[in-house]
Protein backbone atom coordinates (compact mmCIF):
# COMPACT_ATOMS: atom_id res chain seq x y z
CA UNK A 1 0.00 0.00 0.00
CA UNK A 2 1.31 3.44 -0.89
CA UNK A 3 2.38 5.62 2.02
CA UNK A 4 -0.12 8.38 1.45
CA UNK A 5 -3.03 5.98 0.96
CA UNK A 6 -2.17 4.26 4.24
CA UNK A 7 -1.94 7.59 6.02
CA UNK A 8 -5.29 8.76 4.68
CA UNK A 9 -7.03 5.53 5.70
CA UNK A 10 -5.52 5.73 9.16
CA UNK A 11 -6.72 9.30 9.61
CA UNK A 12 -10.16 8.28 8.40
CA UNK A 13 -10.44 5.65 11.13
CA UNK A 14 -9.24 7.92 13.92
CA UNK A 15 -10.83 11.29 13.18
CA UNK A 16 -14.37 12.58 12.64
CA UNK A 17 -15.28 13.68 9.14
CA UNK A 18 -14.99 17.39 9.94
CA UNK A 19 -11.39 16.88 11.05
CA UNK A 20 -10.34 15.47 7.69
CA UNK A 21 -10.11 18.92 6.12
CA UNK A 22 -6.42 18.98 6.93
CA UNK A 23 -3.32 18.17 4.87
CA UNK A 24 -2.17 14.56 4.91
CA UNK A 25 1.38 15.48 5.88
CA UNK A 26 3.30 18.56 6.98
CA UNK A 27 6.72 19.86 5.98
CA UNK A 28 8.51 22.86 7.49
CA UNK A 29 10.52 24.50 4.70
CA UNK A 30 13.76 26.44 5.03
CA UNK A 31 15.35 28.08 2.00
CA UNK A 32 18.63 29.82 1.27
CA UNK A 33 19.35 31.85 -1.87
CA UNK A 34 23.05 32.17 -2.61
CA UNK A 35 24.46 34.92 -4.84
CA UNK A 36 27.98 35.33 -6.20
CA UNK A 37 29.99 38.55 -6.06
CA UNK A 38 28.57 39.66 -9.41
CA UNK A 39 25.02 39.66 -8.02
CA UNK A 40 24.00 36.48 -9.84
CA UNK A 41 21.81 33.89 -8.12
CA UNK A 42 23.87 30.70 -8.25
CA UNK A 43 21.94 28.22 -6.11
CA UNK A 44 18.91 27.56 -3.95
CA UNK A 45 19.35 25.51 -0.80
CA UNK A 46 16.29 23.75 0.55
CA UNK A 47 15.73 21.97 3.86
CA UNK A 48 12.53 20.02 4.51
CA UNK A 49 11.62 19.02 8.06
CA UNK A 50 8.97 16.33 7.70
CA UNK A 51 6.38 15.60 10.38
CA UNK A 52 7.09 12.55 12.62
CA UNK A 53 4.34 10.25 11.31
CA UNK A 54 5.14 10.87 7.68
CA UNK A 55 8.87 10.61 8.46
CA UNK A 56 8.41 7.15 9.95
CA UNK A 57 6.43 5.83 7.00
CA UNK A 58 8.72 7.40 4.41
CA UNK A 59 11.76 5.83 6.01
CA UNK A 60 10.08 2.42 6.14
CA UNK A 61 9.07 2.65 2.49
CA UNK A 62 12.39 3.97 1.20
CA UNK A 63 14.57 1.50 3.07
CA UNK A 64 12.28 -1.52 3.05
CA UNK A 65 14.42 -3.46 0.59
CA UNK A 66 17.63 -2.99 2.57
CA UNK A 67 19.19 -5.78 4.59
CA UNK A 68 18.08 -5.78 8.21
CA UNK A 69 21.66 -5.34 9.36
CA UNK A 70 22.12 -2.05 7.52
CA UNK A 71 23.03 0.75 9.92
CA UNK A 72 20.99 3.94 10.12
CA UNK A 73 23.57 6.13 8.36
CA UNK A 74 23.68 3.80 5.34
CA UNK A 75 19.89 3.58 5.33
CA UNK A 76 19.55 7.37 5.34
CA UNK A 77 22.12 7.75 2.56
CA UNK A 78 20.21 5.24 0.46
CA UNK A 79 16.88 6.93 1.26
CA UNK A 80 18.24 10.37 0.33
CA UNK A 81 19.20 9.15 -3.13
CA UNK A 82 15.84 7.43 -3.58
CA UNK A 83 14.01 10.60 -2.59
CA UNK A 84 16.10 12.71 -4.96
CA UNK A 85 15.34 10.33 -7.82
CA UNK A 86 11.62 10.21 -7.02
CA UNK A 87 11.32 13.97 -6.70
CA UNK A 88 13.12 14.61 -10.00
CA UNK A 89 9.99 13.68 -11.92
CA UNK A 90 8.10 16.42 -10.07
CA UNK A 91 10.81 19.12 -10.30
CA UNK A 92 11.60 18.51 -6.60
CA UNK A 93 8.18 20.03 -5.79
CA UNK A 94 9.68 23.37 -6.83
CA UNK A 95 8.31 25.97 -9.24
CA UNK A 96 10.66 28.76 -10.34
CA UNK A 97 9.54 31.87 -12.23
CA UNK A 98 11.14 35.00 -13.62
CA UNK A 99 8.37 37.50 -14.13
CA UNK A 100 5.67 35.66 -16.07
CA UNK A 101 8.13 33.10 -17.43
CA UNK A 102 8.27 29.66 -15.87
CA UNK A 103 11.85 28.41 -15.56
CA UNK A 104 13.15 24.88 -15.95
CA UNK A 105 14.18 23.38 -12.63
CA UNK A 106 17.73 21.98 -12.85
CA UNK A 107 18.68 18.58 -11.39
CA UNK A 108 19.20 18.69 -7.64
CA UNK A 109 22.54 17.85 -6.08
CA UNK A 110 23.99 17.20 -2.62
CA UNK A 111 20.90 15.40 -1.31
CA UNK A 112 21.27 14.56 2.38
CA UNK A 113 18.85 12.96 4.82
CA UNK A 114 19.08 12.99 8.60
CA UNK A 115 16.79 11.81 11.38
CA UNK A 116 16.48 14.33 14.21
CA UNK A 117 13.91 14.13 17.01
CA UNK A 118 11.86 11.57 15.07
CA UNK A 119 11.68 13.86 12.03
CA UNK A 120 13.40 13.37 8.70
CA UNK A 121 15.32 16.38 7.42
CA UNK A 122 15.90 16.35 3.66
CA UNK A 123 18.42 18.86 2.34
CA UNK A 124 19.42 19.48 -1.26
CA UNK A 125 20.65 22.21 -3.60
CA UNK A 126 19.34 23.45 -6.94
CA UNK A 127 22.12 25.00 -9.09
CA UNK A 128 20.68 28.15 -10.66
CA UNK A 129 23.68 29.82 -12.30
CA UNK A 130 22.53 28.86 -15.82
CA UNK A 131 19.15 30.57 -15.35
CA UNK A 132 20.71 34.07 -15.49
CA UNK A 133 18.87 35.48 -12.49
CA UNK A 134 20.39 38.62 -10.97
CA UNK A 135 19.55 40.75 -7.96
CA UNK A 136 16.62 42.99 -8.84
CA UNK A 137 14.94 40.49 -11.18
CA UNK A 138 11.31 39.54 -10.50
CA UNK A 139 12.21 36.06 -9.26
CA UNK A 140 9.60 33.99 -7.43
CA UNK A 141 9.32 30.40 -6.30
CA UNK A 142 6.77 28.00 -4.84
CA UNK A 143 7.29 24.60 -3.23
CA UNK A 144 4.39 22.13 -3.37
CA UNK A 145 3.37 18.59 -4.22
CA UNK A 146 1.50 19.00 -7.53
CA UNK A 147 -0.69 15.93 -7.08
CA UNK A 148 -1.63 15.83 -3.43
CA UNK A 149 -2.18 17.98 -0.37
CA UNK A 150 0.99 18.12 1.66
CA UNK A 151 1.31 21.32 3.63
CA UNK A 152 4.73 22.74 2.72
CA UNK A 153 5.15 26.11 4.40
CA UNK A 154 8.19 28.16 5.30
CA UNK A 155 9.27 27.53 8.87
CA UNK A 156 7.70 30.34 10.93
CA UNK A 157 10.76 30.35 13.21
CA UNK A 158 13.13 31.01 10.31
CA UNK A 159 13.65 33.45 7.45
CA UNK A 160 14.70 32.86 3.87
CA UNK A 161 18.44 33.37 4.08
CA UNK A 162 19.90 35.51 1.28
CA UNK A 163 23.66 35.06 1.12
CA UNK A 164 26.10 37.57 -0.36
CA UNK A 165 23.44 40.13 -1.35
CA UNK A 166 22.68 42.38 1.57
CA UNK A 167 20.15 44.52 -0.28
CA UNK A 168 17.81 41.62 -0.96
CA UNK A 169 15.19 39.79 1.07
CA UNK A 170 12.34 37.41 0.34
CA UNK A 171 8.68 38.29 0.89
CA UNK A 172 6.29 35.40 1.43
CA UNK A 173 2.63 35.58 0.42
CA UNK A 174 0.28 33.13 2.10
CA UNK A 175 -2.05 30.96 -0.03
CA UNK A 176 -5.80 31.49 0.06
CA UNK A 177 -7.36 28.26 -1.21
CA UNK A 178 -11.10 28.01 -1.67
CA UNK A 179 -12.75 26.20 1.30
CA UNK A 180 -14.45 23.76 -1.07
CA UNK A 181 -11.08 22.90 -2.57
CA UNK A 182 -9.70 22.27 0.91
CA UNK A 183 -12.49 19.81 1.68
CA UNK A 184 -12.03 18.13 -1.68
CA UNK A 185 -8.26 17.79 -1.32
CA UNK A 186 -8.67 16.19 2.10
CA UNK A 187 -10.70 13.32 0.60
CA UNK A 188 -8.14 12.31 -2.03
CA UNK A 189 -6.22 9.09 -1.73
CA UNK A 190 -2.84 8.64 -3.41
CA UNK A 191 -4.15 6.62 -6.34
CA UNK A 192 -6.82 9.21 -7.13
CA UNK A 193 -6.21 11.53 -10.06
CA UNK A 194 -7.47 14.98 -9.31
CA UNK A 195 -9.20 16.89 -12.12
CA UNK A 196 -7.73 20.02 -10.54
CA UNK A 197 -4.54 20.88 -12.39
CA UNK A 198 -1.53 21.31 -10.07
CA UNK A 199 -3.68 20.79 -6.99
CA UNK A 200 -0.93 21.51 -4.47
CA UNK A 201 -0.18 24.88 -6.07
CA UNK A 202 -3.41 26.24 -4.60
CA UNK A 203 -2.00 25.61 -1.10
CA UNK A 204 1.51 26.92 -1.76
CA UNK A 205 3.11 30.08 -0.47
CA UNK A 206 4.59 32.42 -3.07
CA UNK A 207 8.08 33.69 -2.24
CA UNK A 208 9.30 36.77 -4.10
CA UNK A 209 12.84 38.15 -4.19
CA UNK A 210 12.89 41.88 -3.40
CA UNK A 211 16.08 43.94 -3.75
CA UNK A 212 16.84 47.59 -3.05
Amino acid sequence: MRIRTWLMLTLGLLLPATALAHPHAWIDLRVGLVFNDAGELVRMEQSWRIDPTYSHMLLQDLTGELDGGTDIDAALEHAAERMRENLAGHDYFTELSLGDQRLDVPPAREARLTLEDRRLHLRFELPLADLDIVAGDAFTYRVFDPEYWIEILHDPDDIVFVQNQSGCEVAIAKPRPDPQLIRYAATLERQDRSPVDNLGRHFAETAALECD
